[in-house]
């Protein structure tokens, strides 16, 4: 079963958010990478839609060969965090996901390099 969660090592947001998911996270089968350190073909080995672009814009959450991107990528690994899986089901309520699209994009013009 892979389970990868996929961030731009490059982005002090994106790490920031991969190294804090990582610390809270239960289950120990998610592992966390910087898509920096890989190449397109490991890229497709992992799942065959991933590109170097497609990572560039959002984390990408890979469980079960179905890609999750940014919100829907915090939300599903959200289940396994410490103390948040309690409260993950918030993320599935009408307008929330939608909210959260809202905020990812905002980071993520404003992330520092």
């Amino acid at each position: 079963m892979t389970k990868i969660f996929l961030f731009d090592g490059d982005c002090k947001f994106c790490t920031n958010l991969a190294s804090y998911l990582k610390d809270k996270c239960l289950n120990k089968e998610i592992k966390f990478h910087s898509f920096r350190n890989l190449t397109q073909v490991d890229l497709e080995k992992i799942h065959p839609q991933l590109t170097l672009e497609l990572c560039l814009g959002n984390v990408q959450y890979i469980y079960n060969q179905s890609r999750y991107p940014g919100f829907f990528a915090v939300r599903k690994v959200s289940h396994s965090l410490k103390f948040y899986r309690y409260f993950s089901f918030i993320l599935y309520l009408p307008l929330v996901p939608i909210l959260g699209i809202i905020i990812m994009n905002l980071l993520k013009k404003w992330k520092k390099y």
